[in-house]
Order: C-alpha cells, then structure tokens, then sequence
C-alpha cells in the first residue's frame, strides 16, 4: 500500500511539474494574463495526473491475505474483513490462517485456527485457497512463522517474485506486525526482496480494552524486537530456537497482574 502511494505522489509531481514548465506568462496592456499553451508538456501533464488518479484509487492486488488469531472476537472480525477483500487475490492466490493450532485432533478442532478455517469454508473459500501456519504462539512468530511458511512453498513452486502480502487486524496491532517484520529484515533473518508487507485494519472489535496501551505490552514489544537474534537463519527461511526466558516471562506476569487488578 506504501509502495502503491508513493507512485502516485511522484506522478502527481511530475504531472504538476510539466504543467508549470508549460504555463507561458504574457502581459497586454493592464491586464495580467496567464495563457496555457497547448504544447507536448502541457498534455505530457496531464497523462502523468490520470495516471496519478488511476494509482490511487486502483486497489494492490494481493498474493496472499494473513489471518492472525487473537481473542475469540477477534478472530471472526479479522476474517470477515478478509474476505471482504478477497477480490484481491488473483490467479490461485490464498488466505493463510496464522496461530497455534494444537496437538490432537480434539485439540486442533477445538481451536482458534480451525475455527478460522469452517469460517471462511461457510462463506464459501474452497480448502485449496486455504493455508494454516499452525505454530506461532504471538505476534512475533505470526509474522516469522508465516514468512518462512510462505518463503518454503512458493520456491517450491518455482515462483521468485516478491510476495505481495497483507495482515489483518487492527491498527495498533498491525503497527507491531510491521515492527517485528522491519526488525527481522534488518537483522537478515527475512529478505526485504522477498515480500512487500500490505495492511488490512480492521474496527479493532473483540480487542482487549487498553490492550496495545498497557506499559507492559509496550516493554515485551521493545524486548522481544532486540533478542529476535535468537532466530535463526536456515535454507527458506528462518528457525526459532525456543529457550527460555525469564525476563519475558517476568514482564507478561506483570501484565497479567495488571490485569487482574483492574
């Protein structure tokens, strides 16, 4: 979305640029007059502001919608508002459904994953438009785990091109998935070349009141972008080591204390 906005402004400088070379300032008499010459800048001009225009409303067509898991609520906002969208993903492209999806058939069936899934199969997505990256437990391995999921299968379908890929969720929430995929770039463990990283916000509905605003969240966030080095690179993508961690476990016990105490 960005990228597509940034072309759109440099055309429309072009297009304003073109049109003041071409303005012909002449004076007759008492009267000041500005005469537009029909010349090629004048008309180069105004190709570059259709263009400008058609850049802006067209919508970016999309290779793949992510879905996250979050709170229960949240889970069918994000997918309604995907598949409002859907008309964006063209030529066998996909929606992948992002969170843990349990051990055990009782389990996985029970989940917030496969209740995303008979979601999008009710309103009528085939299975074959459908990924799960079953493993991520937070918004930091939703982002990694997905990326690598996606890196792993379009190689293995011989496709190179960046990926056009979109996140649901809202717009505090998107914020941190943009965060931890601009960390992840600039420590090597994700090709910039590879994706071009679109959001879909959606009303926030189902979100935890005072949620993103919590002190709390806001140092796992900081600490969880400065240590994203105990993932590893591998061959398509990256590998999350699991250790643990007792600074992250001691800031999410203070916010479940905060939680508590409200």
């Amino acid at each position: 979305m960005r990228h597509k906005i940034e072309k759109g402004i440099f055309f429309l400088i072009l297009s304003f640029l073109s049109l003041v070379i071409s303005f012909n300032p002449s004076l007759t008499g008492a009267v000041i007059g500005i005469i537009i010459e029909t010349s090629y800048l004048y008309i180069l001009s105004l190709v570059f502001f259709l263009v400008s225009i058609f850049i802006f409303l067209s919508r970016q067509t999309l290779d793949v919608i992510v879905i996250p898991t979050g709170t229960w609520e949240a889970d069918i906002d994000r997918a309604k508002k995907a598949l409002s969208e859907r008309d964006r993903l063209k030529g066998g492209r996909y929606f992948v459904i992002s969170g843990y999806k349990g051990q055990g058939t009782r389990e996985m069936r029970e989940g917030q994953s496969y209740r995303i899934y008979k979601y999008l199969r009710s309103q009528g997505v085939i299975p074959g438009d459908i990924r799960i990256e079953g493993k991520s437990h937070d918004s930091e391995e939703n982002v990694l785990y997905t990326l690598k999921k996606l890196k792993d299968m379009e190689e293995k379908m011989g496709r190179s091109k960046p990926l056009e890929i979109a996140f649901v969720s809202s717009p505090s929430h998107l914020k941190r998935f943009h965060d931890f995929y601009n960390a992840a770039v600039q420590k090597g463990l994700v090709d910039r070349g590879d994706f071009r990283f679109h959001e879909i916000p959606t009303e926030g509905l189902g979100e935890e009141a005072g949620y993103e605003a919590s002190p709390f969240r806001r140092l796992i966030h900081e600490y969880k972008l400065r240590t994203m080095n105990r993932y590893k690179k591998k061959s398509g993508g990256v590998k999350h080591v699991e250790k643990p961690d007792p600074v992250l476990d001691f800031l999410r016990k203070l916010d479940r204390l905060r939680k508590r105490g409200k």
